[in-house]
């Protein structure tokens, strides 16, 4: 990992505020800290992280400063002795309010991980109840389903092998109907064959008597015939 800094320009205004030694440390600070650091493309944009410690970074450094230039003035004066008497106090009181409100962010911080630990189980308590009653639903859903599905089958089944056995029924009465239609049918048939014979048979003998008549006939009028001739001669 680069120990060179390489901090987003919108942070300019800060890093202009800063000697190159501060800007050094605060980028390592960021990138290798113990807790969450940053990765190098993190730190070359834009974060709180890195806005927070620039800005705390930059009233140190002005602190710093400003307590300097208070001493020089302090040496260069006749009552130097009660002004480091007053610096010193100042300096304590104002390491004792630095010490204060770190307190005070790291107590805010942990009441704030505090309240994210347990918004988090919450959602998650939320999210397991959820997720249990949709697994829930869904397994009834499927039974539900399922006998839905056996009980539809079954009755279509139930209903096949009715239409099956009224159509075997209509069918057999259909065959019965129609074997009795051609038994009347035959007998029909039996008595027309019968007729026919019958009729066949008179038409014989009819023949029979009129070829006879016939003859008769022939007989009579060559008779008749043979005795006009006589008569004539």
């Amino acid at each position: 990992m680069s120990s060179q800094p390489h901090f987003n320009e919108h942070y300019k205004s800060l890093l202009d505020q800063l000697p190159p030694s501060m800007k050094k440390d605060a980028w390592l600070r960021l990138t290798t800290r113990k807790n969450n650091p940053l990765s190098e493309e993190q730190a070359r944009g834009i974060h709180p992280d890195i806005e927070e410690l620039l800005t705390s970074n930059v009233n140190r450094y002005h602190k710093s400063k400003n307590c300097q230039k208070i001493k020089i003035e302090a040496n260069t004066t006749s009552d130097g002795t009660s002004t480091f008497s007053r610096l010193d106090g100042f300096e304590k009181q104002l390491e004792e309010r630095e010490f204060c409100v770190q307190q005070w962010k790291n107590n805010i911080k942990k009441t704030i991980e505090a309240q994210v630990a347990e918004e988090r189980k919450h959602l998650k308590d939320e999210y397991d109840a959820l997720k249990s009653r949709l697994e829930s639903e869904y397994n009834n859903c499927m039974v539900d389903i399922k006998q839905k599905t056996y009980s539809f089958k079954h009755q279509l089944e139930s209903q096949h092998n009715s239409c099956l056995a009224e159509l075997e029924k209509q069918y057999k009465s259909h065959i019965s109907a129609l074997d009795k239609a051609n038994a009347v049918k035959d007998k029909k048939i039996g008595k027309l064959s019968s007729t026919i014979s019958q009729l066949k048979n008179e038409k014989r003998d009819i023949k029979k008597t009129a070829d006879s008549v016939f003859k008769d006939l022939e007989d009579i009028i060559f008779t008749k015939d043979l005795k006009i001739i006589v008569l004539n001669d």
